[in-house]
């Protein structure tokens, strides 16, 4: 599903994203898009990663009648890598129930974050980058509460890694640019 047009834009200039649900698990990953022909090339990424990195054919996606997915290129594509172009009645959302309503859960939670970390909404990507990742190490009762994650990668997930939203952190400054007495980190 895509979303948008956000009324900002995030600090890399997308105003949409693009969002990838696999209804077997509920693994998702989503892309940010400065605009909605981006739709096609961002699909074929996302497909090449995730056939090569996980081993796993996609098969018959689906997708809503929107001109993103409808043009002859899009058709063209699927049809040279043998996937099933599977697409919903006009007007009827609920035809693609799972992926709209991780739109929606991922829409709130995005919200939420940016709200609590007191971020302004140019910070859109990072924001929806981060409940990706954390969608999809939590378990989910499609698959006995497995995560996502582990299902797709055969990977035990790693929580030692997550950190609040927001919260202040430093980078390492590279040794190259190094100067006397000065911090070795930047905030």
């Amino acid at each position: 599903d895509l979303c948008g047009p956000m009324p900002e834009k995030s600090l890399g200039g997308a105003r949409y994203f693009i969002m990838f649900v696999d209804d077997a698990t509920r693994g998702v990953w989503a892309y940010p898009l400065k605009t909605k022909d981006e739709a096609l090339n961002t699909f074929i990424l996302w497909h090449t990663k995730i056939e090569l990195s996980s081993g796993r054919k996609v098969k018959i996606p689906r997708f809503d009648n929107a001109g993103e997915y409808t043009s002859r290129a899009f058709k063209k594509y699927l049809s040279e890598k043998g996937i099933r172009h599977q697409r919903t009645a006009s007007y009827t959302p609920m035809q693609n129930g799972v992926a709209e309503q991780m739109n929606r859960t991922i829409q709130e939670r995005v919200t939420a974050m940016l709200q609590y970390a007191k971020l302004k909404t140019e910070f859109l990507a990072e924001a929806l980058h981060t409940t990706v990742y954390v969608i999809n190490l939590s378990p989910s009762m499609v698959i006995r509460q497995q995560v996502p994650q582990a299902f797709w990668f055969g990977q035990t997930p790693r929580y030692d890694r997550l950190r609040i939203f927001g919260c202040e952190a430093y980078v390492f400054v590279p040794k190259g640019k190094w100067q006397k007495l000065a911090p070795r980190s930047m905030k």
